[in-house]
């Protein structure tokens, strides 16, 4: 990975985090709970599996740890395990339709959301609010994808 590749990922991963942080602010009256900057790491890692390996998951995972205010390791645990599991089905995830592509990319963002509230919030678990998550991560995939894909095609190919 060449270092502008490298920044244009990160960056991304970053407005990801501060849109978190914006959206979370403005909907927390809903309890709902906003996972922007894994959507976004999870569309590189799709896209480009033969760039994003196991050391930049890590990376990436520790940043937005430190960036959240989470415990240290947890999404630096969580953006390896999904890496992983992106990088085994990668080719098999290019046949799937832009629903199923939502269904598991929002289902995983959903995942990680669960065990956090899990970890580190248990007084605000709700089974509601781990299924509104989950719809909202499904709807907001098909868009992030869309945008993302458009935004790397203008920068990689400058």
């Amino acid at each position: 990975m060449t270092l502008k590749e490298f920044l244009i990922i990160f960056s991304m991963i970053i407005f990801g985090s501060i849109l978190d942080d914006l959206v979370s602010s403005k909907i927390e009256n809903f309890y709902l709970h906003t996972n922007f900057a894994y959507l976004v790491f999870s569309y590189w890692v799709f896209a480009c599996p033969e760039k994003i390996g196991a050391l930049f998951s890590i990376l990436f995972g520790l940043i937005i740890d430190f960036i959240s205010g989470s415990a240290i390791g947890f999404h630096a645990f969580m953006y390896l395990l999904f890496a992983y599991i992106i990088h085994i089905y990668a080719f098999t995830f290019r046949l799937f339709s832009y629903l199923q592509l939502a269904v598991f990319f929002g289902g995983s963002a959903t995942f990680i959301t669960t065990i956090n509230y899990l970890i580190e919030h248990t007084s605000n678990y709700s089974y509601a609010n781990i299924f509104i998550a989950l719809v909202f991560h499904i709807i907001i995939w098909i868009p992030f994808y869309k945008f993302i894909r458009f935004a790397r095609q203008l920068s990689m190919n400058e």
